[in-house]
């Protein structure tokens, strides 16, 4: 990556990965494009943000929250690129402050689960009209977690909450019936890593734990089959890696940037590819 980053989120626009921002003031806004293993510098974020959500919808990124400064506040931000004008706006503003949480698209809506900086609800976007219901959210409060659309549902996975620990856990949110459920468990406890649908499995990579044992950054991956409805252990990653995105496309999962240092800022700038 042209530019060592953490803790930020990543979009797809197009076959083309989005990614801005990041952990120490990072402004800055690139795209990478898999099938010629480029980078391109665009035109950068209005402000610094970090553990922001990120997703996109009907070929714009979007970007929710994140904090612009290591003071760990919150915004209600929303911010919208558009690659054919190469230009940001703003939308409405979130209901509650949000950050450290998870942004996915599923059908129609957007879904913002997890983080701090407000409430536990599950927070649902509508772009097309550009408004937002408050919804109920997962019974485990989490934040520094990863969540994915899978099987027309939101898969809400692992995590932490009060700041250290973590969680092995899924939460499984049906728009269909408005109603949560457990799903399986994860074989490592992690907060702060990426997940992706990746064809008809879920990869999940990296992540860090804090607390009592020694902080650690996390090299272990996994990958869950809905024909077992379980997870399986992966080969694991070059080195223990945290806050960076997990993006699949067309079979593949990439891992994009990350720190080396669990609870800091040692920011990488690998892309890591696996075909599970």
């Amino acid at each position: 990556m042209p530019t060592a980053r953490s803790e930020m989120r990543a979009a797809v626009v197009d076959g083309i990965f989005y990614v801005p921002g990041g952990f120490g003031g990072l402004t800055s806004f690139e795209a990478y494009d898999p099938a010629n293993d480029s980078w391109t510098q665009l035109a950068p974020l209005p402000e610094p943000a970090h553990h922001m959500m990120v997703t996109s919808y009907n070929g714009k990124v979007y970007v929710f929250g994140g904090g612009p400064d290591l003071s760990w506040q919150a915004t209600a931000s929303v911010l919208v690129y558009e690659p054919a004008t190469a230009a940001w706006t703003e939308a409405e503003l979130m209901p509650e402050r949000r950050m450290s949480g998870e942004a996915v698209l599923l059908g129609n809506f957007i879904y913002l689960v997890g983080g701090t900086g407000g409430t536990t609800a599950l927070l649902r976007y509508d772009p097309a009209e550009d408004a937002w219901a408050v919804l109920p959210g997962p019974s485990q409060p989490r934040e520094h977690v990863a969540a994915v659309a899978f099987n027309d549902e939101l898969w809400v996975i692992g995590g932490r909450w009060g700041g250290t620990g973590a969680l092995a856990t899924v939460e499984i949110f049906s728009p269909a019936s408005g109603s949560w459920r457990d799903g399986p468990e994860m074989n490592e406890a992690r907060s702060g890593f990426g997940a992706a649908a990746v064809g008809d499995r879920i990869v999940v990579a990296g992540g860090e734990i804090l607390g009592a044992r020694p902080w650690t950054a996390l090299a272990g991956a996994e990958v869950y089959d809905p024909d077992t409805d379980a997870w399986t252990l992966l080969p694991e990653l070059p080195a223990g890696i945290h806050g960076m995105p997990v993006v699949g496309f067309e079979g593949t999962a990439y891992i994009l940037g990350g720190s080396d240092r669990a609870g800091g800022i040692d920011n990488r700038g690998r892309v890591l590819k696996y075909n599970p």
